[in-house]
Formats: C-alpha cells, structure tokens, sequence
C-alpha cells in the first residue's frame, strides 16, 4: 500500500503558536493604543506606559494610523508625536499614508509640508507608485491625492517631475483634478514651453479635462494661433475680460490695429471696462511700429478715461515704472525720451526699471543706450536686479568690442551673470582668438573675488601653454588658487607639460601639489612628471613619484611603463 505524503511547504507556512501568540498580542497592542489615541483627550501622557520606543515597527505604524484615520488631526498628530518625542523614523509607505489621510481631510497645509519633504529625497516614479498603494490600501480615490502631488511640484517649477507625475498618473488610470492640471499648465507657460503645454492639454481633452478658458487663451496665443481664440469669443463659446485682453495683446504685438480697436469696443460693449494695461498694450504695439496717429488716439483715450493726466509731468516715473512692469518696453521708452526731452528729471529708480525691462525684452541695443545714460547723469541703480539682468543679457550676445567691454565693466562694478554665461561668453572670445579680451575678462572676474566657470580658464590656460606663454599661465595658476579655483585633470596635464619645456620644476612641483590637494591626479600626470624628472636627472625625485603612483594604483599600460622605468637607466 502507498504511502501517502502530504506536502511538507503546506506545515512548513503553518504558524507556530508562539508566533500566533505574537501576532495577537500585536493585535491587541494596535487596538489598545487606536482606542487611546481616538478617545483620550490625553492620549500624550497615557501611551509612555505602553513602552512604544521599542515596540514600534513600520507594520505596526501603519496599522494604528489605518485605525485612527476617522479622526484625521488626531492621526496627523500621532504622526509628528512618534518622529519628535520617540525618534522613530516613519518609512515612505508612511509618509504616503498620511499624506493621503491629511488631503482627504482638508489638511492641505500639513500634508503639503510633509510632501515637501519628500520631493527633496525622493525619485518622482518612486514617490508616485508609493502613493498610489497608500490610496489603493486606505480604499480611497487615488486621483486627489495624484492631483496634489501634481500640483505641488508644478508649483515649485520642478517641470521635468511634474510631468513625470502627470505621465505616471495617466498610466495608472487617473486623471487629475482641473486645478492641478491648471498648475501644471502655469509652470509650463512660466518657462515658455508652449509645445509641451499643447501636448498636456491635449492629453487632458482626451481624458475628458477641460482646463481654465483663460490659459487654454494663453497657450493658443502664444504658438500665434489667435484666429482660434478670436473664434471663442466670436461664438459665444467664452465672454471673459482676461482673453479679450490677450487677443488685443496679440493683435497690437502684429500691428494689427484694427482688429485690436474692434475687441477693445467689444470688450467696453460688454462693460468689462478695460483698464490701464489694455490701453497701454496697444500704445506699445504702435510705438513699436511708430504708428504716431495710434499713438495719439490712445493717449487720447487714456487721458479721456482718467488713465493719464493731461499733463503728466509729474507722473513720468510711475508712468514708466508700471509700463516696464507690464514689459511693454515700446510705450516705456517713449514715455522715457519724452520725460528728458522735457528736461524732467526721474528718480534713479526709473532709470534702473528702464535698464532691466530692456535688458529682459532681449532689446540689447536699447539697453545699452539707457545705460550711457545712466553713466552720463550720473544715476545711482539702487536694485542689484538691474544690473544682473543687464549683464545676462549682454552675455549672450556675440562678443564685439563694445560688449567685451561693457561686460568686464560691469563684473568690475560687483555683478557677474550666471557662470554658463560667462563661460560661453569667454569660450567665444577664445573661438574667435580674442585672448587679450578673454585675459582681462577672466582677470575681473577672479579680482572681485568670484570663482570663474573652470572651462574659461581652462581654455585661456590651453592656449598661453601651446603659445609657450609659460608666465602667464602661472600667474592665471595662482590667480586661480587664490580664489580656491580649480583647472580640469586634461588642462593640468598641458600646464605640467608646458612647464617642463621650460625647466621649471619647481613650478611643476607645485602645479602636482595643487593637483594633489584637489583629487586631481591621473597616470597621464605622474608619466609627465616621472619623465620630466628623468629626462633632467632628478632620479630620486622622480622616484618618489613613481611610488606615489603605484600605491594610488595608476600605473599606466605596460608599453608607456616601459618607456618610463628605461629613464631610470
């Protein structure tokens, strides 16, 4: 007869009772502290008897905040309790739970300061999946929840996450709430990216999302396609100031007057009163075009409807500080020539608005000829912001003489832009072999104590070694050091070579210290310092070297390793 044999994995998954015991006692522990917690107005000073600091486990963390997630400030609660009073770390799994417990609450602000948190340490796919189970375990939608996270790295302007989460979101079957779409939209219509916003919002059409008309306006006006907006507001389908503004923006950014006249009698027709910025916008469009019978109809307007005074003598400096604010730099500058041709004198700041909207606009030459100005009369520009928009600009201008000069001149006043800027503008002085330019640039920079981008002197550096302008590259060298700077391991290896042709070892030895004490040493350096050494009959100094790189553990090939040790014979 057979014997039979029962599987030994189905005893094998059976708990022992010790471990039944075990988890019963867990059980208990979970509904004692729930119960505590959710009925005991001094819950604080009860669970200490309970011992929790050496209890508490992630598994266990999650039950009681499943169990005591009816009372959601109460669960909040317990949730910063056990990080500040027991040390215990809460894992992601719950963090994601009570972020997910505080928004179905309303607890916007607690659970925004939690998520903060996490879009610091966490990787986008990561935080998004972990949220999700968080929603699928606590039974509830997880599109809210998605949807604030959406939103809140939209806000930020973390595009690249943001869209991640929208991505992720989509995939998992959900669609975001209107508002956090409508974030995202604004983040992207911030940094200009009117592709990807068309994109998003079609994806939103196709899941049934209508987004705010008004940014919809936006996006559409932005790619220049304003005939589609026109077609909103001519059949009815939207009536809103904020999109007639846009197409008048639109139409006074083409020149198209009359079309911009024809919504602005639309817009007074439905009584939506436009305002100063309405007017100006189109005073902008025609100051660009020097279209002066436009001019003059608008001004006329404005003055009519108390927008403008009849005499604005003493309202130049606000009349062309809020027009550079709108960055309508057409109507500002025209407000601006006619204040001096009138020999009014503005306030220090107007110049500096002036300079700054200008220099945002991308209007180089226009900025430039307000900064004269400023020279001239000799104006004080209080605001920092003036300055750097003025010098970002300028860097990113093809190098002529006169920029070259405007751009040292101006890193001499304390203002350096932003570190790619300056580098891609040395790199074009370089290109263009302008290193005199380059030289003094890169000299004003480290002068004023600012740390220069490593590639400009990098290629300044490059350039005095293979025109065995040995000198000047020591003294950048020093300059360099002097501001705790720093040259890449390739242009080092160029420095030594360059110094050795010209017998100056002590110099090398000191170019190798540098290199040593920024971790900057490869098997190229100690060949050229091993050879160079050899080849001059320092033997021992050269020794040293060739044991400092063994015990770093670059020694090169065996065929440059050969050639090396034969110049210890």
């Amino acid at each position: 007869m057979p014997i039979l044999k029962l599987p030994f994995n189905q005893f094998s998954k059976s708990k022992s009772p010790s471990n039944w015991r075990a988890q019963i006692n867990q059980n208990q522990l979970i509904s004692q502290i729930s119960s505590i917690i959710l009925q005991r107005h001094n819950w604080v000073t009860l669970l200490p008897n309970f011992n929790l600091a050496s209890k508490l486990t992630p598994s266990l963390f999650h039950q009681i905040l499943l169990k005591t997630q009816k009372n959601p400030k109460i669960s909040l609660s317990f949730f910063n309790w056990v990080k500040t009073n027991l040390g215990f770390q809460p894992d992601l799994a719950a963090h994601s739970q009570i972020i997910r417990i505080s928004i179905n609450s309303g607890l916007f602000q607690p659970a925004k300061d939690i998520l903060d948190s996490l879009i610091e340490t966490q990787r986008v796919p990561v935080l998004v999946d972990s949220v999700t189970r968080a929603c699928r375990r606590g039974k509830d939608s997880e599109s809210p929840v998605l949807g604030f996270v959406l939103e809140c790295y939209s806000n930020k302007g973390l595009l690249t996450q943001a869209l991640e989460v929208f991505r992720r979101t989509t995939i998992h079957g959900h669609v975001p709430s209107v508002r956090a779409c409508n974030a995202l939209l604004d983040s992207l219509l911030r940094e200009h990216e009117i592709k990807l916003a068309l994109c998003v919002c079609g994806a939103l059409f196709r899941r049934g999302v209508l987004p705010d008309y008004v940014r919809i306006a936006q996006i559409l006006c932005k790619n220049g396609k304003v005939e589609s907006v026109v077609r909103l507001l001519d059949l009815g389908i939207v009536c809103n100031a904020l999109i007639y503004k846009l197409v008048i923006d639109c139409y006074s950014e083409r020149g198209n007057f009359s079309g911009a006249f024809h919504y602005l009698d639309e817009m007074c027709n439905r009584k939506f009163d436009p305002g100063f910025g309405t007017y100006n916008s189109i005073l902008d469009g025609a100051c660009k075009y020097e279209n002066e019978e436009v001019i003059q109809m608008v001004l006329g307007s404005m003055v009519e409807k108390g927008l403008l005074s009849k005499l604005p003598l003493l309202e130049y400096d606000s009349i062309v500080q809020k027009t550079c604010n709108l960055g309508e730099t057409h109507a500002a500058q025209m407000f601006f020539k006619r204040a001096r041709d009138e020999k009014i004198e503005l306030d220090d700041s107007t110049y500096g608005c002036m300079l700054r909207a200008l220099a945002k606009e991308g209007r180089v030459k226009e900025a430039i000829g307000v900064y004269y100005v400023i020279l001239e009369n000799g104006v004080t520009v209080v605001k920092d912001s003036c300055y750097h928009a003025f010098i970002n600009v300028l860097s990113e201008e093809d190098p002529s003489e006169e920029v070259s000069k405007l751009v040292g001149e101006i890193i001499g006043k304390g203002f350096s832009p932003c570190g790619s800027k300056l580098s891609k503008f040395v790199a074009s002085l370089c290109k263009n072999h302008r290193w005199k330019e380059a030289d003094d640039l890169v000299n004003v920079v480290i002068e004023k104590g600012l740390l220069p981008d490593s590639f400009c002197c990098c290629a300044l550096m490059e350039h005095y070694c293979r025109s065995r302008q040995i000198d000047s590259a020591i003294a950048l060298h020093e300059k360099i050091k002097k501001v705790k700077g720093s040259l890449d391991v390739a242009t080092y290896n160029v420095l030594l070579n360059g110094i050795f042709t010209e017998n100056r070892i002590e110099d090398a030895v000191s170019v190798f210290d540098c290199m040593r004490s920024h971790n900057l040493l490869s098997s190229t350096s100690f060949t050229i310092m091993i050879s160079g050494l050899c080849s001059r009959k320092e033997l021992r100094k050269a020794m040293k070297f060739h044991d400092e790189m063994l015990k770093m553990g670059l020694k090169p090939d065996i065929a440059t390793y050969k050639r090396l040790i034969s110049g210890f014979k």
